[in-house]
């Protein structure tokens, strides 16, 4: 199991990483994003969005405040989008979502 918000300062350090619904929408619904991020309390029509995209959707157990908190934001988060990871080891998620232990 991967530290998550290790590797979500290291994906936004060293990668590329978008935050906020829209543009989170904007690139899933342009296939650029690899993996979505989504906190608790992110908006029932911005979640059922995501979801409908062909793109892995992560549901962050915390509310906006803490995955922006994890990000090393001082602002509330509900979504993000990595288009590219970089140095971390975010996209082991894809292992989680997909239900596959110790891949």
């Amino acid at each position: 199991m991967i530290n998550i918000d290790r590797a979500l300062r290291s994906s936004i350090k060293s990668g590329k990483v978008v935050l906020g619904s829209n543009r989170t929408v904007e690139v899933g619904s342009s296939g650029q994003a690899k993996l979505i991020i989504y906190a608790v309390d992110c908006p029932m029509d911005v979640r059922m969005q995501l979801e409908s995209m062909d793109v892995p959707v992560y549901g962050f157990e915390g509310m906006g405040k803490d995955l922006g908190s994890a990000c090393g934001k001082p602002f509330s988060v509900a979504t993000l989008a990595v288009i590219e990871p970089g140095d971390s080891e975010i996209m082991a998620l894809l292992r989680e979502i997909r239900g596959v232990e110790n891949e």
